[in-house]
């Protein structure tokens, strides 16, 4: 694209000098009226504009400061062939001007500043370019930025959420970048709870809720709390175990801890709702327990889905639930344990009770069950519970 320049000048004869005088290479549009040059102007974007000062309609700095409203880009000079220190003033706090060029000029010396105005404009179009440029790619990246910055707050959600419905140690084990072989053996203390004649329960609430609600509630706690984890529950029972969690050091201890606080817990519920319940707790220790995700492919609603579960099984976490059915016949909410998962424990507790050595239903070999016994569990109904499992009474000692 060819320079315009644009000179201004009420005498022809300077036009016709100056348009002689510029390279051939630039565009030269000359008029002698200010006001037929503000006229075309608007159009034509020239890129250097150099008026005359003393014009008989408009002096040039006027003109120039019109100049610079509606064409800002250009660049601007006033000429003159006087000597005026406050029209230098003048034109360049009005019209902005860059130049300012006495008559008469010396060709060489004129051509010479309005290359420099040329180069001027020429730089300051490209910086501009540029400068649009770097704001459309600015703006393009922080587009980008913030679709980031929503994408990783998506991210913080969705790994939140899936930290609620996954067991602790699989997302620990994720986020290490590491994964973990199905199926896999774990040592494993097994817990349950189921409560007693649940079906008087039934329709009964407190804080707007069931009572059964309440009661799966402060057993998930109890077992969270500890390093556990519920696997699964229906509405009057839970099963939970610890173990898999690698960084739970000694978990025959922390699932006594969860069940003892589970116990405190259901004493203050019915306390606080004024609602008689009583729960069967059950803790054991399980070998190489088999813990496996179970999955179903299928289709529906026209589209693959696969549905995964995670899963422990063993007919050791069989026979908690057998030990659990026992604590139904005696009163208060007792927690069975058997000896293998005593001799588990680092610690070893007052108040225990050797219950008896049971032969339970499904099960090969006979267990040995010992209870913490509940505040209204006595000699009376422990022998009673002995005598109807074929065991003779015992004498306790208080």
């Amino acid at each position: 694209m060819k320079p315009l320049i644009i000179y201004v000048d009420d005498e022809p004869h300077n036009l016709t000098v100056f348009e002689a005088a510029m390279p051939a290479e630039w565009e030269i549009l000359t008029f002698d009226s200010p006001l037929i040059a503000l006229e075309k102007i608007n159009n034509l974007n020239p890129w250097v504009v150099l008026s005359d000062q003393r014009m008989p309609s408009m002096n040039g700095v006027s003109f120039l400061e019109i100049v610079k409203k509606i064409s800002p880009q250009s660049v601007r000079a006033i000429v003159t062939g006087f000597s005026e220190e406050d029209l230098v003033v003048e034109s360049i706090r009005k019209a902005h001007i860059f130049d300012y060029i006495r008559k008469p000029w010396d060709v060489e010396d004129l051509v010479h500043r309005v290359n420099i105005m040329v180069d001027n404009y020429s730089l300051e179009r490209e910086l501009k370019e540029k400068s649009s440029q770097l704001l459309l790619r600015n703006q393009e990246l922080e587009k980008l930025n913030n679709e980031i910055l929503e994408a990783k707050e998506r991210e913080v959600k969705l790994r939140k959420e899936l930290e609620a419905w996954a067991p602790p140690f699989i997302t620990e084990t994720f986020s290490k970048g590491s994964s973990l072989k199905f199926p896999r053996k774990a040592d494993l203390a097994v817990m349950t709870y189921d409560i007693i004649q649940s079906s008087k329960l039934h329709g009964l609430e407190y804080q707007n809720r069931p009572i059964h609600a309440h009661i799966l509630d402060g057993y998930t706690q109890c077992i969270i709390h500890h390093g556990g984890w519920r696997e699964s529950s229906s509405g009057d029972s839970a099963y939970a175990h610890f173990g898999i969690i690698k960084t739970l050091e000694h978990p025959a201890n922390s699932a006594f801890a969860a069940a003892t606080e589970f116990r405190v817990y259901l004493r203050n519920l019915a306390q606080n709702s004024g609602i008689n319940f009583e729960c069967g707790i059950a803790i054991h220790f399980a070998p190489e327990c088999v813990v496996d995700i179970h999955e179903i492919k299928t289709q529906a609603f026209g589209q693959d889905i696969i549905h995964k579960s995670f899963q422990s099984s063993s007919i050791e976490i069989d026979l908690v639930h057998r030990m659990e059915k026992i604590m139904h016949e005696l009163p208060g909410s007792n927690i069975a344990m058997s000896r293998a998962f005593v001799d588990k424990l680092v610690i070893q507790h007052e108040g225990m009770l050797e219950l008896g050595i049971f032969q339970l239903k499904g099960q090969i070999h006979p267990i040995e069950i010992i209870i913490k016994p509940s505040y209204f569990t006595k000699e009376f109904d422990i022998n009673r519970l002995r005598i109807s499992n074929g065991l003779p009474e015992m004498k306790i000692s208080s």
